[in-house]
C-alpha cells in the first residue's frame, strides 16, 4: 500500500509460555561448552537482512549430545515429530561445525532452548522417510534482534547428504530462524520461519537449499515435502475455527470484512467476491466470527490487534493505529499550503514534495500537468486515440447517451497545421479517459456525506473527466480539452451533462489569479488519483497478488524451483494487505477511547465508501496476460509491434520515461526467468505439463483465487515453457517495477495537493472561462484535514532501509546450491545495474523534456538501484512490502 504508518514495537506474535529451561542448566548427559558471540552474517552488498532492530550480542551457550545418553534425546524428537522414524547409529557420528542466524523478539536477556535434529536426503527409515540424525539442544541467553550463533551438530555421513532440519522449540517465547549454515557438509537451510514453543508449534522442518519439482524430489524427502504442504493448507481443521496468531494455515476468503455493521448501519459494505455483481480476488483467511446484523460479513478485527496472516508473512512489527489532527476547512492561500513544509510547521514540518523542490510553479503549466500522465504517480492511464469522437461503454438502458461531447472545434485551433483525422492517422491523439468508471457512481458519490458521516468526511462535488492531449515534435503533450460530466439532474438515463474546457491565456504576472480551465484540471487529477490508488495500484498488484502468493504456499513446496524463484517477490504482501484492509480500505471501527476510526482511503479520496465496489467493477475486466509489460504497452496503443521481442516495439511517444525504462526492466526479468526456468524445465513443455505442483498451484490461483473470473479465455493453459516464463515473468513485474511506478511517486506528486488533489468539493463556475481567486481555487479542492492525511501517509521514504531490491536475496551466497541457477541471477543483477546507469544518464539529457519537466523532478520511479547522492531514489524493492 502507499501509506506510510507509525509501527509500535509488539512481536510478531508470542504464545502462552510453556516449561522453559534454564540458560544454564543441561539436563544429565549433555555436555556444554561455551561459545563466542559470533559476528553478524552480512550479505553480499554488505546489508543486513533485518526482521526488528539489531540489539547487543548475549553470552551463548550450546548443547550437543554425550553419545552414551542420545538415545533418551531421540525418543523425544520420535514423539514430537509424529513419526516413528529410525535414527542414525551414534559410533561413526562426526561433528559437523556450523552458524545459526536467528532474531527474537522477546525481552532482552531470554533463555533460549531449541532442539535441532538433521534429516537425511538418501536413506530412508521404515516409514519412507529420511532417517533423523541424533539431536543437539541450543541452550542460550539472547537479547532482541538478531544473533548469530556458533552451532556443533552430529551426523552420520553414511546418511549422505542432510536434506532437512528438524527444529523443537522448548522456549517460552517464539524465535525467527533466518538461516542455518553447515561448513562440512557445505549445507545451507534458508528458514525464514517462525517457530513457536513446543505447545503451538510440535515441530518446525526446514529444508535446504536445493530445489526440486516433486516428481525428481529425492525418495526420502518426498513424504516430509507432502506432509508440509498439508500442513499449511490446514488441512483437518475446521474452516470455521478462527485462525490464531502462530498457526500457519494458508487458505481463501471473500472481502466480507471490509464493513463494521455491528457499529453502525452506514459503516456496512457489500461482500467482495463470489458474485457477478461484485467479482474480487480471494484474501486470506481468518475464520473470525459473522457480524450479528449481516451473517454474510465477518467481525472486525479490533483497531488495537493484528489481523491473522501465517505466522511466516509477518516479518515486522504490528502497525499501529495513526492519530491525526483535526484541521477545518481549506486552504487559504498557495502560502498556507507551502508552509506546510516550513521548519517551524505545526504539528512538525512535512518535508518537500519534489514536485515543488526545485520550482514552485512549475506545476501549474500545462506542458507540466500533460508530462505527469507519462512520468507521474500514475504513467498507466494514457492511451492512443484511434476513434473521434470518444465513445462510452456504458449500457444505454441504463445510463442514457455517455459519449463525449469534445468536438473538432474544440481542438482544431490547436493542432498545429493538422486536423483531427490527420492527427489520429499519425497517432497524435491521445485521451486519459476516466468517465466510464466513474459515472455510475457519481450520483451517489455526490451525495455524501450521509446523515451519518457528516463531521467524518467532507463534503463531496466530483465529475467524471475525460481529457485529450496532443503530442507535440518535441515528444512533449500539449493538453486540447477537458471534459467534465454529471448525471442528468432529472434522471440518469437521460445521460451525461457535459461542459467542455480548452486552455485559457496565459496567467496573469504574480500566479495569484486562477481559471476554471485549472479548475477543470484539478478534477481530472482527483479522479486519476483515485482510479491510481484503487484499481492501478491496490487492484492490479495488492488484491491481485494475494491468491497468488496463497496458492503458492499451498500447492508450491519450499523445495520446488517457481517456489524458490517467486518467494522473493511475495515478501511482506500479505502482512501489507491485511494492514490495509484493517485501516484503509474498510469501513472503520472505534479505537479503544470510543471515538470512531474512519479509515483512510474512504476519507481522503473522492469515491468515499464506494472506492472498493469501483475497485471490484474495474476487476469485471481484468485480464493478466495483459499486464504483461509489453502487452499493457500495445493494449494501450501506446506502443506498435510484437509484445514477445519487447526490445523490438516501437513507442510511439519516443520520450515516454515510464515505457522506455521499464522495457528495459520487462527484458532483464524475462531472461533471468528464461534462464532459470532452463535449467529445471530441460525437457520443455513436456516437463511443464508433468509437474504435479505446477499445475495444482496455476489450477487454484485460476479456478480458486481468481475463482470469480476462472472461465476467462486468457488464462494462460500453463503447459508449455512459454506459459510458464511469461507468468512468472509477469508476477515479478507486478510484484516489483510496476507496484513502484503506481506507488512510490505519491508524496512526490500528491504530497502538494494543489498539483494532485484526491477530492473536489464545490461546483464548477457556470461560465466555462471565468476567472477564479486562489482562495476559490483551494476551496474548490482537497480539504486541509484530509491533505494532512494523504500527506501523512505517503511522506516517509516509500523504500525502507535494508529492503531486498530487484535481484537481491536475503543471502545472495547461499540461496542456492545450483551454480547456474547463481549465475543466471548474477547476470541479471549486472543488468540491473546497467539499467540504472541508463536511467541516471536519461535523466541528465536535456533534450527529453518528459524525463524532468518544469518542475525539474527526474523520473527514478523504475531506477532499479538506490543512489546514495540523490534520496529519494531507493530503487525497486523485490516484492509489494509496503
Amino acid at each position: 500500500m502507499p501509506m506510510q504508518i507509525h509501527y509500535s514495537p509488539r512481536p510478531c506474535a508470542r504464545g502462552p509460555h510453556a516449561p522453559s529451561a534454564t540458560a544454564t542448566g543441561a539436563p544429565p548427559g549433555w555436555t556444554t561448552t561455551v561459545l563466542r558471540p559470533a559476528g553478524a552474517l552480512e550479505r553480499r552488498d554488505g546489508r543486513r537482512p533485518m526482521l526488528v532492530p539489531s540489539a547487543a550480542r548475549s553470552q551463548l551457550k550450546i548443547l550437543h549430545p554425550n553419545t552414551s545418553h542420545s538415545h533418551g534425546a531421540t525418543t523425544a524428537t520420535r514423539a514430537v515429530a509424529g513419526s516413528d522414524v529410525q535414527t542414525s547409529p551414534t559410533a561413526t557420528s562426526s561433528r559437523v561445525q556450523g552458524k545459526l542466524l536467528l532474531q527474537s523478539s522477546d525481552s532482552p536477556n531470554s533463555p533460549l532452548r531449541l532442539s535441532l535434529q538433521l534429516v537425511s536426503a538418501t536413506v530412508p527409515g521404515s516409514d519412507g522417510r529420511g532417517v533423523r540424525g541424533e539431536v543437539a539442544a541450543l541452550d542460550a541467553v539472547i537479547s532482541s534482534g538478531e544473533t548469530e550463533l556458533d552451532v556443533e551438530l552430529l551426523w552420520d555421513e553414511a546418511l549422505g547428504a542432510p536434506g532437512a532440519l528438524l527444529v523443537t522449540n522448548n522456549s517460552d517465547f517464539p524465535v525467527y530462524l533466518q538461516l542455518l549454515s553447515l561448513s562440512s557438509p557445505d549445507v545451507h537451510f534458508l528458514c525464514n520461519g517462525w517457530v513457536y514453543p513446543v505447545d503451538k508449534h510440535p515441530y518446525r522442518l526446514f529444508f535446504t537449499n536445493d530445489a526440486y519439482v516433486k516428481e525428481k524430489t529425492p525418495a526420502a524427502l518426498l513424504k516430509d515435502r507432502e506432509d508440509e504442504l498439508r500442513l499449511l493448507r490446514g488441512e483437518g481443521l475446521p474452516a470455521d475455527k478462527p485462525l490464531q496468531k502462530w498457526e500457519r494455515v494458508y487458505d481463501y476468503a471473500l472481502y466480507n470484512d471490509l464493513g463494521n455493521p455491528d457499529l453502525r448501519k452506514d459503516l456496512a459494505r457489500p461482500v467482495l467476491g463470489g458474485s457477478k455483481e461484485y467479482p474480487y480476488p480471494r484474501r486470506t483467511r481468518t475464520s473470525r466470527p459473522p457480524s450479528k446484523a449481516d451473517p454474510a460479513s465477518e467481525t472486525r478485527a479490533s483497531m488495537e490487534e493484528a489481523i491473522y496472516i501465517p505466522c511466516d508473512e509477518r516479518t515486522g512489527p504490528v502497525a499501529s493505529l495513526p492519530i491525526f489532527p483535526k484541521l477545518d476547512g481549506h486552504f487559504g492561500s498557495l502560502a498556507d499550503v507551502h508552509g506546510l513544509f516550513d521548519t517551524n510547521a505545526k504539528p512538525f514540518p512535512f518535508p518537500v514534495p519534489q514536485v515543488i523542490s526545485a520550482n514552485r510553479t512549475g506545476w501549474r503549466t500545462d506542458e507540466e500537468f500533460a508530462r505527469q500522465t507519462l512520468a507521474g504517480a500514475n504513467p498507466l492511464s494514457i492511451e492512443l486515440v484511434t476513434e473521434f469522437p470518444l465513445t462510452s461503454k456504458l449500457d444505454r438502458a441504463v445510463y442514457g447517451d455517455q459519449d463525449s461531447k469534445i468536438t473538432k472545434e474544440h481542438i482544431q485551433k490547436n493542432l498545429g497545421n493538422m486536423n483531427v483525422e490527420q492527427a489520429i492517422e499519425a497517432g497524435r491523439l491521445y485521451t486519459v479517459d476516466h468517465h466510464d468508471w466513474v459515472m455510475p457512481y457519481l450520483k451517489r458519490i455526490n451525495e455524501l456525506p450521509g446523515t451519518d458521516e457528516k463531521g467524518e468526511i467532507s463534503q463531496r462535488k466530483s465529475y467524471a473527466t475525460r481529457t485529450l492531449l496532443f503530442l507535440q515534435d518535441d515528444s512533449t503533450l500539449k493538453p486540447l480539452a477537458i471534459e467534465l460530466s454529471s448525471p442528468h439532474p432529472e434522471d440518469e438515463r437521460l445521460g451525461a451533462t457535459s461542459t467542455v474546457y480548452t486552455p485559457s491565456d496565459e496567467l496573469k504576472a504574480g500566479g495569484d489569479t486562477f481559471t476554471t480551465w485549472e479548475l477543470a484540471k484539478a478534477h481530472v487529477a482527483s479522479n486519476d488519483t483515485c482510479k491510481n490508488n484503487y484499481v492501478l495500484h491496490w487492484l492490479r498488484t495488492h488484491a491481485t497478488m494475494e491468491p497468488v502468493v496463497i496458492a503458492a504456499n499451498r500447492q508450491l513446496s519450499v523445495l520446488h524451483p517457481i517456489h524458490r524463484l517467486l518467494k522473493p517477490h511475495f515478501r511482506n504482501t500479505l502482512n501489507t494487505n491485511s494492514t490495509a484492509r484493517h485501516i484503509a480500505i474498510g469501513a472503520g471501527d472505534q479505537r479503544q477511547s470510543g471515538d470512531l476510526f474512519r479509515n483512510m482511503h474512504e476519507v481522503n479520496y473522492f469515491s468515499g465508501k464506494y472506492g472498493m465496489e469501483m475497485s471490484s467493477k474495474a476487476y469485471s475486466s481484468y485480464n493478466f496476460t495483459q499486464l504483461a509489460f509489453p502487452n499493457e504497452l500495445v493494449k494501450r496503443g501506446m506502443a506498435r509491434g510484437d509484445p514477445k521481442y519487447p526490445e523490438e516495439l516501437e513507442l510511439l511517444i519516443k520520450d515516454y520515461p515510464y515505457a522506455v525504462d521499464g522495457l528495459e526492466i520487462w527484458t532483464a526479468i524475462k531472461k533471468w526467468v528464461t534462464d532459470y526456468c532452463m535449467i529445471y524445465y530441460a525437457d520443455g513443455d513436456s516437463a511443464v505439463a508433468g509437474d504435479s505442483e505446477l499445475q495444482a498451484w496455476w489450477s487454484e490461483v485460476r479456478d480458486v483465487g481468481h475463482g470469480d473470473l476462472s472461465d476467462a479465455p486468457w488464462w494462460p493453459a500453463m503447459d508449455c515453457l512459454d506459459d510458464l516464463v511469461e507468468t512468472c515473468a509477469t508476477i515479478i513485474w507486478l510484484g516489483s517495477a510496476y507496484h513502484s511506478a503506481v506507488s512510490f511517486g505519491q508524496y512526490a506528486y500528491n504530497g502538494f495537493v494543489p498539483n494532485r488533489p484526491t477530492i473536489t468539493s464545490r461546483e464548477m463556475p457556470a461560465d466555462a472561462g471565468a476567472v477564479v481567486t486562489e482562495a476559490e481555487f483551494l476551496g474548490s479542492i482537497t480539504p486541509r484535514t484530509e491533505a494532512f492525511g494523504i500527506m501523512a501517509l505517503t511522506m516517509k521514504p516509500p523504500v525502507k532501509p535494508g529492503e531486498p531490491l530487484m535481484g537481491e536475496r536475503p543471502d545472495t551466497e547461499r540461496w542456492t546450491n545450483e551454480q547456474r541457477a547463481a549465475k543466471a541471477l548474477l547476470e541479471f543483477n549486472a543488468k540491473l545495474d546497467a539499467v540504472a546507469e541508463a536511467v541516471k544518464k536519461r535523466n541528465a539529457d536535456t533534450t527529453l523534456r518528459n524525463r524532468n519537466g518544469p518542475v525539474e523532478v527526474p523520473y527514478t520511479l523504475l531506477a532499479p538501484r538506490a543512489d546514495p547522492t540523490a534520496p529519494h531514489v531507493g530503487g525497486i524493492p523485490n516484492s509489494i512490502a509496503v
